[in-house]
């Protein structure tokens, strides 16, 4: 399945086009791509990536005119007769962003990191943990597979804090996929400086996934040793300056952590103007100093969605692989019901999946992609969600 619609660009001012899906409109930025009014495209997070031919667009859009109807409705529906704080979170976002859903692939390239954060099972210290590196050649053939053959639009490379891929390889890396095939590609790599970031966009990456975990500078001390919050920040918002889409969020039920701080937390990552909201719950890891600490509820999760929701309507809420890992079965379908309308599926090869280890048990490890596609685009049905972009 592609995970984005055909839309015609029926305006143009500057870099931001006007494009028509069936009778809905979005707006998104030009500057990957070449367009005139009256062509076809793809637009993916808020970002024109390619054009189509117009014979290809119509044969695409006439398979999912039915359709597109039919799972509004279904959304709609759904989102009727709001009571509990999850369906009133629900229906502010059936009304502020209708059905669109953003499924997104995920790329980790590497297992190494220089950090060593308390939380995570990637932290330096942590000697159990197998490490890998992907070579370019290995990242290039992945990425184009994901969009060629898997049908993602958008793609976000990750990996730990890796200094291994200088900013010259990151750059080779972004081109020369960006020569293969067109897709929005999002870089994951952590603490560098804000030249490297700037390299990577003139190469063609347009969005950057940085979370600050949490708005507390002494928790985020403790958390991560030889780091300041009041740094990470200035690179989040350096980034967005740069042009970036920002992906931003924090880290849900962090040890030290409290309610009045996740609300801190929603604030901040809305003040920071991210175009997407990322935040997992703390999944304890046992080759960690916070290994003995307690996974959180799903419920806590859960509201932290619908809460975020509510305080930011229009905001675009991703339904991270975390929170599915603490309920394989029904995590997704809960979280996008309660307020989120993106997620994520990880087109890592499994020989390396397996050694991505942040923390243990993670949801999707194990499965084969298209088994794994087939289930998200099943899910998605069921809700009545539709792969129009999210817009700008």
């Amino acid at each position: 399945m592609c995970y984005a619609i055909p839309g015609k660009v029926v305006k143009l001012e500057g870099f931001a086009a006007t494009i028509e899906y069936f009778d809905e409109t979005k707006k998104a930025h030009t500057g990957l791509a070449s367009v005139a009014v009256g062509d076809y495209v793809y637009a993916q997070g808020g970002f024109v990536i390619q054009t189509v031919p117009e014979d290809e667009a119509m044969e695409i859009m006439a398979e999912w005119r039915r359709l597109f109807f039919r799972l509004r409705d279904t959304d709609r529906k759904l989102a009727a007769a709001p009571r509990t704080l999850y369906e009133r979170a629900n229906a502010v976002r059936q009304k502020k962003l209708g059905n669109s859903c953003c499924v997104h692939g995920i790329l980790e390239f590497s297992s190494h990191c220089a950090a060593n954060c308390l939380y995570c099972g990637l932290r330096r210290d942590n000697a159990a943990v197998s490490r890998y590196r992907m070579t370019e050649g290995e990242i290039l053939d992945a990425a184009e597979y994901a969009v060629k053959e898997l049908g993602f639009k958008a793609l976000v490379l990750q990996s730990g804090e890796d200094p291994w891929y200088d900013e010259a390889k990151l750059a080779r890396i972004v081109s020369g996929i960006l020569k293969r095939c067109p897709v929005l590609l999002i870089v994951s790599i952590g603490a560098r400086p804000l030249s490297t970031y700037a390299a990577l966009y003139k190469a063609g990456a347009r969005g950057v996934l940085m979370r600050f975990e949490t708005s507390d500078p002494a928790l985020y001390g403790r958390m991560k040793p030889g780091s300041s919050l009041e740094a990470r920040l200035e690179l989040i918002r350096g980034v967005r300056e740069l042009g970036y889409m920002v992906i931003t969020g924090f880290l849900a039920g962090l040890p030290g952590g409290s309610n009045r701080g996740t609300f801190r937390n929603i604030r901040l990552t809305a003040e920071l103007g991210a175009e997407m909201f990322s935040f997992g719950p703390f999944i304890p890891h046992p080759q960690t100093p916070l290994a003995a600490e307690k996974l959180p509820p799903l419920g806590s999760m859960l509201d932290t969605i619908a809460r975020t929701r509510l305080m930011n309507p229009e905001a675009n809420i991703l339904v991270t692989t975390a929170l599915e890992t603490l309920d394989k079965e029904n995590g997704a379908r809960e979280g996008l019901m309660a307020g989120a309308n993106s997620l994520m599926i990880n087109v890592t090869p499994v020989k390396y999946r397996r050694q991505y280890e942040i923390y243990p048990g993670r949801a999707g490890v194990e499965d084969d992609v298209p088994s794994r596609i087939q289930a998200v685009v099943k899910l998605l049905n069921s809700l009545g969600r539709a792969p129009t972009d999210i817009g700008l």
